[in-house]
């Protein structure tokens, strides 16, 4: 449990307080994600959220606190786009899961960085981007076990090695066209991006279905 969660227990669950600390994380965010960790201060995130600074103290002890109050209040989503889409066709499940972590990956860019900001002296935000990872890789490697268990992929290839290096792939992938090619989540572009990401979604699809075999070389 983060610290973030243990001073928000303590706090009264009062549907006030409730409030006031999605307040104090909404804003967090917004200024992290502006300034990057390091440049951020906590009269910052108070006057982002229009409390006052002792405020912020009370559910949040540290800057640091509050940035894991910031990724506690995405975890579950990113969590959710790791699991397994539901559909039959393994081809059909691996474009809807490149879909999702598309979208995802642009929403909680900008966080992920501040987040690897705080990394480099943070053992606990290092455990957080590990855990992640760590998800990511174990998921894809059942996913691929039980395709070969059904005779789909190509069973000399081991599992979490080839799931960690799809997971590299798209991991990097994403982060390098939302630099070069797309951008981070923004509502008045997010219908667009959306067609944009249909050929991306599509290529990495048939680059995944192609290393675990089941695409024939030279089939489509």
């Amino acid at each position: 449990m983060t610290a973030a969660l243990v001073e928000g227990a303590r706090a009264p669950l009062s549907e006030r307080g409730r409030r006031t600390r999605e307040r104090l994380v909404v804003a967090a965010r917004q200024v992290f994600e502006e300034r990057g960790f390091d440049a951020t201060r906590m009269s910052d995130i108070a006057q982002a959220a229009g409390v006052s600074h002792g405020t912020v103290y009370t559910w949040f002890p540290t800057k640091e606190d509050v940035l894991h109050g910031a990724v506690d209040s995405v975890t579950e989503e990113m969590y959710e786009v790791l699991s397994t889409p539901d559909a039959k066709d393994p081809i059909e499940r691996i474009a809807l899961a490149n879909a999702r972590y598309l979208e995802v990956h642009r929403q909680t860019a900008r966080l992920m960085e501040v987040v690897a900001q705080a990394a480099v002296n943070d053992e606990s935000f290092r455990a957080v981007l590990t855990d992640l990872r760590h998800t990511h890789v174990d998921r894809v490697a059942k996913t691929i076990r039980k395709l070969q268990a059904d005779g789909l992929a190509v069973p000399t290839l081991d599992p979490r090695i080839s799931a960690a290096a799809l997971c590299a792939m798209v991991e990097g992938f994403a982060r390098h066209w939302l630099s070069t090619e797309g951008r981070a989540s923004d509502d008045a572009a997010d219908r667009q991006q959306l067609a944009a990401d249909a050929p991306v979604i599509v290529t990495l699809t048939e680059l995944w279905a192609r290393a675990l075999g089941l695409i024939e070389p030279g089939g489509s």
